[in-house]
């Protein structure tokens, strides 16, 4: 079944973000719109600090599997096993890391952790992987920031999440700018000339899932000739991060005090998200999960984030 197959793309064991991120909520449904929120936040350690550089070094851990096709990881884990030896890994690691961007206002980082949070937390696995499309290192790659894929049983749908990554001090401006590029591959109907097109075009023609099966049965949703076209609905994923004044100074208080009084300001940030939503014509009608991360700094973010890829 094509569910399951879907389902065998998830990879790691599912509850390794818990040490370095706390559940505010989930699941949240956003007023008059079809929008899922979920808030987390950075852990503190025992004495009261901020998990960050543990957790920008885990999210660095996921760059192999973010950004290499499925084919060539099986392909490493096959020499590994026959040989004996790792030097594989360490080839496509370094593959990996030359892919990266070393741009100071780098959104690879919270394209990373998007990337985790759906798989982890939504268990929907990444369809696409755009990395070694770029065509220069020191750019980011043009287009959609990520693209996964569940089998929807009750609506018999094939569901695309269409992915937007915008980490920025200001939640408002995350708000913002998350919407009105999401947007763009909602929104049009379709055509030649819409936005989503060149991405979906880029899908067909390297989709690599190290399953021949999978790979013909999920072209024929985006085959337009196809019936089965019909049965594809997209949707939306997001993650916004943002500067949160409520992190404290050492041991001055503990994780339950600092999700109490992050839970009162929940209410603001969805508030937001709706408005964020409401100002483009029908983006109500389609789901939406958004994942809300505040963060001590996001500037601090994406520096420890270059200096654990050994970029910066």
């Amino acid at each position: 079944m094509i569910e399951q197959a879907i389902q065998n793309l998830i990879v790691g064991k599912g509850d390794e973000l818990k040490a370095y991120l706390e559940e505010v909520n989930f699941n949240i449904s956003i007023p008059n719109t079809k929008a899922i929120a979920h808030c987390h936040f950075v852990q503190l350690d025992g004495n009261g600090r901020p998990r960050v550089n543990d957790f920008i070094e885990y999210v660095s851990t996921k760059m192999l599997e973010y950004s290499i096709p499925r084919s060539e990881i099986a392909k490493a884990k096959e020499y590994c096993e026959k040989y004996n030896t790792p030097s594989k890994y360490t080839e496509l690691d370094k593959k990996a890391k030359k892919l990266f961007t070393d741009i100071t206002n780098t959104g690879e980082g919270g394209e990373i952790l998007l990337y985790i949070l759906v798989q982890e937390f939504l268990k929907i696995p990444q369809l696409f992987c755009k990395m070694p499309l770029k065509t220069n290192s020191q750019m980011h790659y043009h287009g959609v920031d990520g693209i996964h894929v569940e089998y929807d049983q009750k609506e018999d749908m094939l569901a695309l999440y269409w992915g937007e990554s915008k980490i920025y001090k200001d939640l408002s401006s995350a708000v913002t700018n998350c919407f009105t590029s999401l947007k763009e591959y909602l929104q049009t109907a379709g055509g030649s000339d819409a936005p989503q097109e060149r991405d979906l075009q880029l899908v067909k023609d390297n989709l690599d899932l190290n399953d021949a099966n999978l790979e013909e049965a999920i072209k024929k949703y985006f085959d337009k000739g196809d019936p089965l076209f019909n049965k594809m609905q997209y949707r939306g994923v997001c993650l916004i991060g943002f500067d949160c004044d409520k992190y404290p100074t050492p041991n001055q208080i503990n994780t339950s005090q600092l999700k109490a009084l992050i839970s009162a300001e929940v209410s603001k940030w969805h508030t937001s998200i709706e408005a964020g939503i409401k100002k483009h014509l029908h983006l109500d009608t389609f789901i939406i999960h958004v994942f809300l991360v505040p963060f001590p700094s996001v500037e601090d973010f994406r520096e420890q984030f270059l200096k654990a890829l050994s970029l910066k």
